[in-house]
């Protein structure tokens, strides 16, 4: 076998699960945090500045506007919807412009934006990056947003320990989170929140064809209580 035939057969397997993404499609780049609604050390329930959320939506929506997209965002993932691939050309800066390339490069820029706000601890992210047929952007976001809605209650039942809160059916989950005075702090964000362009919009208005724009999420700086044992 020579060096082309050598060359042609690694570059067949290396580029049997590298998609190419089409042009003339939507491209969706979907992350999600790795191990975070399973961890202690994060809460996604709190609204306040710097925290979890807030540096997640600060990063989305910064990221709307690099990309001049729309992306859909709850709990720990968010999709970057993309009709015009222009601008994430420009960002990849890959001729080939494959998924593998796509994921890589846009995850690690998302990672070092995100984890540069967080004090918390490094967060690290699951990527894919897909193409969805032309007229399902509305249905993708209808997708996204039930399954926020699902996931961002039962993450909130499972904080409040209660058993098995995966298996409870949506209209009873609800209805058992209700019961929760603090459930009214993160009822308006239960079904995730729309960005386009870097505007917070309205999610339900956005599915009617209708655009209205939304006021950036007030948030309050967070209580440190002193511990007046060390005075």
């Amino acid at each position: 076998m020579n060096k082309v035939e050598w060359n042609n057969y690694f570059c067949n397997i290396e580029n049997k699960y590298n998609l190419k993404m089409s042009d003339n499609k939507p491209i969706v780049i979907f992350l999600d945090g790795k191990d975070i609604t399973k961890s202690m050390n994060h809460s996604l329930i709190t609204e306040n500045k710097n925290s979890f959320n807030d540096v997640f939506e600060q990063t989305v929506k910064y990221f709307t506007v690099e990309l001049n997209c729309m992306a859909i965002l709850g709990v720990d993932e968010v999709s970057f919807i993309i009709e015009d691939s222009k601008k994430l050309k420009e960002f990849v800066s890959s001729k080939k412009y494959k998924s593998h390339e796509i994921i890589s490069i846009f995850s690690q820029c998302f990672y070092k934006y995100f984890n540069d706000r967080y004090k918390n601890a490094p967060i690290y992210w699951h990527c894919k990056c897909l193409n969805i047929p032309k007229g399902k952007i509305k249905s993708y976001i209808k997708f996204r947003n039930l399954s926020i809605f699902d996931l961002k209650l039962t993450y909130f039942l499972k904080r409040k320990q209660v058993k098995n809160a995966g298996k409870i059916p949506l209209a009873k989950k609800e209805q058992e989170c209700s019961e929760f005075r603090e459930y009214e702090n993160i009822k308006e964000f239960t079904k995730g929140n729309l960005y386009i362009k870097g505007q917070r919009i309205d999610i339900d208005a956005f599915l009617n064809n209708r655009i209205v724009e939304l006021p950036d999420i007030e948030r309050e700086e967070e209580i440190i209580y002193l511990d007046i044992n060390n005075f």
